[in-house]
């Protein structure tokens, strides 16, 4: 990949591509090279999406605010179990995470499409596979995350989970 750099950021140093800046000079955006991980209220996340429509799309795995905090990610490794707090009265639990689907580009393959997470004061605001747009407020839902290891590995992310040892700090 061309431009390749170092960048330091709120959730850690990483080597990324496609880097934007605003004009005071903190990142906006970056395309990691390799898996980051980011720690929220509701869990750790990965930021990751080796895809092959992550080049054509031209839309940045991790976006920033000004002030350094994550605006948003994309990621095919990490999906979400959202539990109604009223008990499912009013709602069932909500399964979001990257999905197989027909390539966009008309290929005849299935390929993984990532989802997008947003990090809001009061929310999590997900667009999944379907470009389906999710708000999840988290005075209505209790937010799990869940690790799709299988999608890591597809994706061609850490290695083989059944002969795993721990060391990507990924668990199902």
């Amino acid at each position: 990949m061309s431009n390749i750099q170092e960048i330091e950021t709120s959730v850690g140093t990483f080597m990324a591509s496609r880097v934007e800046f605003y004009e005071n000079g903190a990142v906006k955006s970056a395309e990691p090279e390799q898996q980051v991980f980011f720690s929220h209220q509701t869990g750790l996340y990965i930021a990751f999406d080796n895809t092959p429509l992550k080049d054509e799309e031209h839309l940045p795995t991790l976006e920033f605010e000004p002030d350094g905090r994550v605006k948003a990610l994309r990621t095919i490794g990490t999906g979400l179990i959202c539990r109604p707090k009223d008990g499912e009265k009013t709602r069932g639990v909500v399964h979001i995470g990257a999905e197989w689907r027909p390539d966009p580009r008309n290929t005849g393959a299935n390929v993984l499409i990532p989802i997008r997470i947003q990090f809001l004061e009061e929310e999590l605001r997900v667009t999944d596979s379907d470009g389906q747009e999710h708000q999840l407020p988290f005075d209505v839902y209790d937010i799990q995350v869940d690790y799709l290891t299988d999608n890591i590995v597809m994706g061609g992310g850490c290695g083989d989970c059944s002969t795993c040892n721990g060391g990507c700090s990924v668990q199902s």
